[in-house]
């Protein structure tokens, strides 16, 4: 007859184990069958193994159902609803209709996101037009949604060209940001305030600079032009900005204010800058 457990710490202990043995047959499976490598535990970034478990079954679901290869279009797929062209509608019944038909691409493990603001009119006909025509694994697995962003088939550069920046001013004043591993937008060359630097040496200077404030605080950025080229590859921006720095090792505060000026490049559809100037900003 076995032991009883000395204790509920043992006992928790023991089914600790069982769920990590468990996972690793799960991913020796996944291996096995479908070539991942799961050598890495997810348990490494303090993932509890009863929720690692329930992963490894949504990947298993969902790279058998991908192994079968079947593809349907998306108005297929959400039961071919009945709909009217996006010229036949006005602009309450096209609000109404959209909101129907984002409840039945929900209703089918269908979303459909945007980042910027985009009219009911365009999504609606971005829907009919476009959405519905375009081919998807059939599959549909309890909890788990196929994703769609409007801007991945229409970009918004105007947007995409000012997040940039909006990222790098954030970045030289963010003194909780991450400083091994610096996400600066920036082309493998830079100029700032007319001199060349490659990415990493203006990086490095970039956080000297803002190491030698304690705080900052941004009160204005505000975007007076945006100018980009015919052939949607090179944009130039000027903002205006105000900003303020709390000196290191004081409690002396500067003001900065005047005007930023950007140079983008788009590099495999992605905006990256390659020139700067910013009030202040010193390296």
């Amino acid at each position: 007859m076995p032991e009883p457990f000395d204790n509920e710490e043992d006992h928790e202990e023991e089914q600790f184990d069982d769920l990590e043995a468990e996972n690793e047959f799960k991913k020796l499976k996944l291996a096995l069958e479908h070539g991942m490598d799961l050598s890495k535990p997810l348990s490494d970034s303090g993932l509890p193994p009863e929720i690692e478990g329930q992963f490894l079954d949504y990947v298993q679901q969902w790279e058998d159902e991908m192994a079968k290869g079947k593809m349907i279009l998306i108005y297929d797929l959400i039961g071919k609803p009945e709909f009217k062209k996006e010229a036949e509608l006005d602009d309450e019944a096209i609000s109404a209709e959209l909101e129907r038909l984002m409840g039945l691409l929900h209703a089918n493990s269908l979303h459909l996101d945007t980042i910027s603001e985009v009219a009911d009119r365009e999504l609606y006909r971005f829907i009919t037009e476009e959405l519905f025509n375009k081919e998807t694994n059939d599959i549909k697995i309890e909890g788990m949604m196929h994703c769609y962003i409007y801007e991945e088939y229409h970009p918004n550069h105007e947007h995409d060209i000012k997040s940039r920046c909006r990222e790098l001013i954030i970045q030289i004043t963010d003194k909780e940001d991450n400083k091994e591993q610096e996400p600066w937008s920036l082309t493998d060359t830079v100029s700032c305030d007319g001199k060349e630097y490659t990415k990493e040496e203006l990086s490095k200077k970039l956080l000297l600079f803002r190491d030698s404030f304690s705080s900052f605080t941004i009160h204005e950025l505000e975007f007076t032009t945006i100018h980009i080229d015919e052939a949607i590859t090179l944009a130039d921006v000027i903002a205006h900005i105000h900003y303020s720095g709390v000196i290191d090792g004081s409690h002396e505060t500067i003001d900065f204010e005047g005007e930023c000026r950007f140079g983008l490049k788009r590099e495999e559809e992605w905006w990256m800058i390659d020139s700067f100037e910013v009030p202040g900003v010193v390296v």
